[in-house]
């Protein structure tokens, strides 16, 4: 009896998280609305790879998705674009290489500039020693 109960609750939090995801994509499908779940691709190209792996794709949608990348494995640069749902044209531009994933965009946040004390604060620590004594100009070659 102890394992029925444990087996019906088990179902019943099975039930609970199946359930949860079906409503997550119902919502998702009226969101998204009918355009976009039947769209079609217009254009696919794809240059395959030579021999030291360099290769380009890009690929156009009937719903406005523009999508462009070239690349090696160890770089990849490419840009997508889009229109957003409430119309507004969206681009992004990326580099992906040993030094991590850089987008640009126009609708992705932009820090507040760094503040003029920051910046002085820094060239005082840079310029000056622990004790506070200027630091003595050091000579690159």
């Amino acid at each position: 009896m102890r394992y029925f109960l444990i087996g019906l609750v088990f179902l019943a939090l099975v039930w609970v998280e199946v359930d949860a995801r079906l409503v997550r994509v119902r919502r998702i499908r009226r969101l998204v609305g009918g355009d976009e779940r039947d769209a079609q691709i217009t254009d696919f190209r794809v240059s395959p790879s030579d021999d030291e792996g360099v290769f380009k794709y890009a690929f156009k949608t009937s719903n406005g998705i523009d999508v462009q990348a070239a690349g090696s494995p160890l770089e990849t640069i490419g840009i997508y674009s889009y229109t957003s749902p409430e119309g507004v044209a969206i681009e992004t531009r990326y580099i992906a290489d040993e030094l991590g994933f850089h987008v640009v965009g126009r609708h992705l946040p932009q820090p507040p500039p760094t503040p003029d004390y920051i910046l002085r604060s820094l060239e005082y620590i840079r310029t000056h020693t622990e004790d506070g004594k200027l630091k003595k100009p050091q000579l690159v070659f």
